[in-house]
């Protein structure tokens, strides 16, 4: 009778819920009973035999009765570098919109789409549309004032470029692009309004006003750029030549900010 409680003791000892648990750096985990312990090494009876493990390799122990003893803690995950910000360029435009006014033939389809070209070395980085025609405040033309309101404008990207949507109000838009970091610091920065003389399915942009000047790009702030715009004396003909009158009489002219604050607002 003395011999049962013992012979129970054995084998509540060998079973795997009542074994210790040896969890390696690497992930790995070895079940079995400590033997014995080393300066360096930790020996484990496991029932394929028994293995010496150095401390270096082994994170815990948790022992059968569930309490852990660390000997080294895991390695750290390698932390991810956050990827550098974007570079920033901020186009504030103030002044009169672009306008165009169109008395087609009959029978003779016209988009009457402007653009805002945005490029900065010849390459374009961001486009604004706006296909809406105005009221009909021309007898037997088609009118577009260019806007930058939500729900007129269309935003086109390029490459890497992050088009956010404008704020506007009377007289005033402000325009973001966010730009890759290895874009050439001191780039040329383009802008051009443009009309459509093909069609919709295939366009054929033409500049009608544009400015250029060479820009900084910087990495601890926006770089922000006015773009100043006057009608001048920009006319349609009516309808004798169907076309505009000094179309280039239109300004824009562009030149670095600080800020925001040092573009103030003008009357549309």
């Amino acid at each position: 009778m003395r011999l049962l409680p013992c012979a129970l003791l054995v084998i509540l000892a060998a079973a795997p819920g009542f074994a210790d648990v040896v969890h390696l750096l690497d992930g790995d985990r070895i079940t079995g009973q400590i033997a014995s312990r080393r300066k360096t090494t930790l020996v484990v009876k496991t029932s394929f035999g028994s293995l010496t493990i150095p401390r270096a390799k082994i994170e815990k122990i948790v022992r059968a009765d569930g309490s852990e003893e660390v000997l080294n803690a895991p390695p750290a995950p390698a932390a991810t570098p956050a990827p550098p910000p974007p570079l920033r360029l901020v186009l504030v435009v103030t002044g009169q919109a672009f306008w165009y006014a169109w008395a087609p033939a009959k029978g003779v389809a016209v988009d009457p789409t402007l653009r805002l070209l945005v490029s900065l070395d010849e390459t374009t980085i961001a486009t604004y549309s706006d296909a809406s025609l105005d009221p009909r405040d021309l007898p037997n033309a088609l009118v577009n004032s260019f806007s930058f309101e939500p729900g007129v404008v269309t935003l086109g990207a390029s490459g890497e470029a992050q088009v956010a949507s404008p704020e506007s109000r009377p007289g005033r838009a402000v325009l973001r692009i966010d730009l890759p970091q290895q874009l050439n610091r001191r780039p040329r920065l383009r802008l051009a309004y443009q009309i459509n003389d093909g069609s919709e399915a295939d366009p054929a942009w033409r500049d009608c006003a544009e400015t250029a000047l060479e820009i900084e790009m910087r990495e601890d702030a926006p770089s922000f750029v006015h773009i100043s715009q006057s009608r001048g004396e920009m006319e349609f003909s009516g309808l004798l030549k169907r076309k505009m009158k000094r179309v280039e009489s239109f300004r824009i002219q562009a030149r670095p900010e600080r800020s925001l604050e040092g573009a103030s607002p003008s009357s549309s």
